[in-house]
C-alpha cells in the first residue's frame, strides 16, 4: 500500500502549484472550522461583562473566521480540481502506456475482464482517495491537533483522557481494518473471476449460440457466484465488526472525557466557558472520527483498488529496448538467424533448436511443415515478441536487440493468421498502419487486396463499421483487409502467416498476382499450410521439430525422393481432387 500511495502522490505532485495551494487552503479551512469551540468559551466567559464592545468584537472575529473557512473551502475545491483531474488523466494514460509496453507473453497470460475491472476500479479509486484522504482524514487530523493545542493549555487530565480514548480507538480500528483489507482483496479476486466469465461469454456469443449453451453459461456463472457471495458476506461482516467495536470505544471515551470535565467544572478547576469549549471540541471531533472509521470501507476499498491499479507499473518488461538503440531510416531487408534456440516460458521442449537461416534482401522464403514445428515462432522472434535464449537474429547485419522495438516493427509488415480489427470503419482499419494515408492510397491498397469491389457494394462503403473484432466481415474479408493494411504500410519485410488460409480458391487465385506484385523487391516470409501459396517462393524451408529438414525451390523439393515437402504436396493435391 505504501508503494501505491507513493505512486499516487507522484501523479498529484506533477501539478505542484495547485497541490501546495490545495493543502494550504485545506489546512486553513480545517483550522478555521475547528476554532468554533474556542469562540464559545470566549463568548461565555465574557457574556456577563459590562464591556459590550468586547462581546461584539468577539462575535465579529468569529464571523470573520467563519468567512475565511468558507472562502478557503472554495479555494481548496478549485485548486483540488485543477490538480486532481489532470493527475487522474495522467494515471490512466500511464496505465494504458504500460499495458502496451508489456510483452506479448504478458498479454497471453491475462484475461480481458480482469483488466477492464482493474481500470474501472482504479479510475474511481483515484478520485475517491483524494476526497477521503484529504478532505476527511486530513481535516480530522487538523481538527485533532487544534483540539490538543487548547487542551494542553487547559488541563492535563482532560488531555490524557482524550489521548487515551483516541489511541485506544485507533489501535482497535487498525487491527479491524487489516482484516477488512484482506477480505477486500479476496473479494476483488472473486469479482474478477465473475467478470472474466461474463466478458468471455460476450466475446464468444456466436459459439455459445452455435452449441445452444445459453443455459450452461448461466449455470457456470451461477456456480462462480457461490464463491463471490461467500467472499462478499465476509467482506461486509468485517464492517459490522468495525461498527460495533469502534462505536462502543469512541462513545465510551466521549463519555469519560465529558464526565471528567463536569467533575472539574463542579470543583471549579475549569470555568463554564472551558467546559463548553471541551464539549464543543468533543462533540464535533468524535462523531467525525467515528464517521471516518465507519467510512473506512471506502478508504480500504479505494486503497486496495489503487494498489492493484498501480501494480501494472511493477510488471517487468521481459523484452526491453536497448539503452542506446541503433537508428536507421530504412533497411534493405537482409535477415539472418544464427544458431537460434528458443523455448516458450511455459514449455520445456524448445520450439527452435540451433536454427540457422540466411535470407537475402528481396528474397521470398516460405516456411512449411506440420503445426507446432516453429513456423509462427520465427515470425514472433523477428518482431521481438520474445527474445531468443541462444543465438542471434540479425537484420542488415545488426542484431535486432539493438533496435528499439518501435523502429524494428516499423520495418516489418504482418498479415496474421487471424486478423483482429478495431470496432471502427473499414477505411480506418486499412489505414491503421499508416495514419496519414490519403483516401486514394487506401482505395489503391484495397484494390491490390481484391477488396475494393466488395467495399463499394456496401451502402456506406469505406465508412462501414466492421463491428467488435471485425465480426461483421467474413474470415476471408478480414484477411483481405489485413493484406490491404500491410500493403499500405509499405514495409521492407513482409510476414504472411497463413494469410490465405480462409480464402476460397477463386479469391486466392485473384489475390496471388496482387500479392506478388505488392511484395516485389521486399524480403518476404510466407508461413503456410496451403502449399499452393508458396509455389512461387524463391526458397521453401521445410521445418521439423524446430529445425530445418529440407530447403529448396518447389520444383527441387517436389522431385526429391522421400522428401517431407513432396509428401505434404501429394496429400494436399489428392485431397483437393477428392
Amino acid at each position: 500500500m505504501k508503494n501505491a500511495l507513493r505512486t499516487y502522490y507522484s501523479f498529484l505532485w506533477r501539478y505542484k502549484t495547485y497541490f501546495l495551494l490545495f493543502f494550504f487552503c485545506l489546512i486553513l479551512n480545517a483550522i478555521a472550522w475547528s476554532l468554533s469551540p474556542y469562540f464559545y468559551k470566549l463568548f461565555l466567559d465574557n457574556f456577563a461583562s459590562t464591556d459590550l464592545s468586547l462581546v461584539i468584537k468577539i462575535l465579529i472575529i468569529f464571523a470573520l473566521v467563519r468567512i475565511i473557512a468558507v472562502l478557503s473551502e472554495v479555494g481548496a475545491g478549485i485548486a483540488g480540481d485543477k490538480m486532481l483531474v489532470p493527475a487522474s488523466r495522467d494515471a490512466r494514460l500511464k496505465f494504458f502506456q504500460r499495458i502496451n509496453e508489456l510483452d506479448f507473453a504478458y498479454h497471453l497470460s491475462q484475461k480481458t475482464g480482469s483488466l477492464i475491472s482493474t481500470v474501472k476500479r482504479g479510475d474511481g479509486a483515484f478520485i475517491n482517495l483524494h476526497f477521503m484522504l484529504h478532505w476527511q482524514v486530513g481535516s480530522i487530523l487538523i481538527n485533532f491537533v487544534v483540539m490538543l493545542f487548547f487542551l494542553i493549555r487547559l488541563n492535563f487530565w482532560l488531555l490524557i483522557a482524550v489521548l487515551f480514548a483516541f489511541i485506544l480507538g485507533l489501535i482497535t480500528a487498525r487491527q479491524l481494518i487489516r482484516q477488512n483489507t484482506q477480505a477486500r482483496r479476496e473479494f476483488i479476486q472473486s469479482d474478477d473471476r465473475v467478470m472474466d466469465v461474463i466478458t468471455d461469454n460476450l466475446m464468444n456469443y456466436e459459439t455459445v449460440k452455435l452449441f445452444a449453451k445459453e443455459k450452461w453459461e448461466l449455470f457456470r456463472l451461477g456456480e462462480i457466484h457461490y464463491d463471490w457471495m461467500k467472499k462478499f458476506r465476509r467482506y461486509n461482516w468485517s464492517f459490522r465488526k468495525i461498527d460495533i467495536t469502534t462505536g462502543m470505544i469512541n462513545n465510551l471515551g466521549l463519555l469519560i472525557v465529558l464526565v471528567l470535565g463536569l467533575i472539574q467544572l463542579r470543583s471549579q478547576i475549569i470555568s463554564l466557558g472551558d467546559y463548553m469549549m471541551v464539549l464543543g471540541f468533543m462533540t464535533s471531533f468524535y462523531p467525525r472520527f467515528f464517521d471516518l472509521i465507519y467510512s473506512a470501507r471506502h478508504i480500504i476499498q479505494s486503497g486496495v483498488d489503487i494498489e492493484k491499479y498501480f501494480q501494472i507499473f511493477d510488471e517487468p518488461v521481459l523484452v526491453p529496448d536497448p539503452i542506446k538503440p541503433v537508428k536507421r531510416d530504412f533497411i534493405i531487408g537482409e535477415i539472418e538467424f544464427r544458431r537460434v534456440t528458443f523455448t516458450y516460458p511455459d514449455n520445456k521442449r524448445p520450439a527452435l533448436k540451433d536454427f540457422s537461416l540466411h535470407i537475402h534482401p528481396g528474397q521470398a522464403i516460405a516456411l512449411v511443415g506440420k503445426s507446432g514445428v516453429g513456423k509462427t515462432t520465427l515470425g514472433r522472434l523477428i518482431l521481438r515478441f520474445y527474445d531468443v535464449q541462444k543465438g542471434q537474429i540479425l537484420i542488415d547485419g545488426i542484431n535486432i536487440k539493438r533496435f528499439s522495438k518501435d523502429q524494428l516493427r516499423s520495418f516489418i509488415g504482418v498479415v496474421p493468421q487471424e486478423p483482429i480489427l478495431f470496432n471502427d470503419t473499414i477505411g480506418y482499419n486499412i489505414a491503421y498502419g499508416r495514419a496519414k494515408a490519403s483516401q486514394e492510397e487506401i482505395i489503391a491498397a484495397a484494390k491490390m487486396a481484391n477488396l475494393d469491389e466488395f467495399i463499394n457494394g456496401l451502402p456506406q462503403g469505406y465508412d462501414t463499421l466492421v463491428g467488435e473484432r471485425g465480426v461483421k466481415l467474413s474470415g476471408g474479408q478480414r484477411q483481405r483487409l489485413a493484406i490491404a493494411r500491410m500493403i499500405l504500410s509499405n514495409p521492407s519485410i513482409v510476414i504472411f502467416d497463413e494469410a490465405t488460409s480462409q480464402l476460397d480458391t477463386e479469391s486466392e487465385k485473384k489475390i496471388q498476382s496482387a500479392f506478388w506484385q505488392a511484395v516485389k523487391n521486399k524480403t518476404t516470409i510466407i508461413i503456410a499450410h496451403r502449399l499452393s501459396t508458396v509455389i512461387n517462393a524463391d526458397k521453401i524451408v521445410v521445418l521439423h521439430q524446430g529445425q530445418i529438414a529440407e530447403i529448396g525451390s518447389h520444383q527441387e523439393l517436389i522431385q526429391k525422393t522421400n522428401s517431407l515437402y513432396s509428401y505434404f504436396w501429394h496429400l494436399q493435391t489428392q485431397s483437393e481432387i477428392l
